[in-house]
């Protein structure tokens, strides 16, 4: 079964969110939880049902532009992802005996940058 849910914005960076931690550790918990609370959200409204079996996940990362960093793009917006699938009861847990492989790929839209995520079972 492959299932895909569009995020309809840019997910922060590693390097927005390492800032947010150092101005207060509470800074970053919160930018977390609510980038993670939106992605919920947007899996729920996509009706993606929950997997039984292991499932790789791929990301496109659609971006205004190719200004930030792909590694910081993918570090800490994946993180969010993945946990919220497991928040959403989509997926068991996410780790490697669930996830067994994650891939990204970055394109550029500058009228509609946005994250397209697409989870297949094996």
């Amino acid at each position: 079964m492959t299932q895909t849910f569009t995020i309809p914005h840019l997910l922060p960076s590693l390097n927005e969110y390492t800032r947010a931690c150092r101005a207060h550790w509470s800074h970053g918990a919160k930018m977390k939880r609510e980038h993670q609370d939106i992605v919920a959200w947007t899996i729920r409204a996509a009706r993606v049902r929950p997997y039984a079996r292991p499932v790789r996940v791929s990301i496109r990362w659609v971006e205004k532009n190719i200004k930030r960093d792909f590694d910081n793009i993918t570090a800490f917006g994946t993180k969010v992802i993945l946990d919220a699938l497991v928040q959403t009861e989509i997926l068991h847990d996410d780790g490697a005996k669930w996830v067994t492989g994650i891939s990204h790929e970055r394109t550029v839209d500058r009228a509609s940058p946005r994250v397209e995520v697409t989870i297949t079972d094996k």
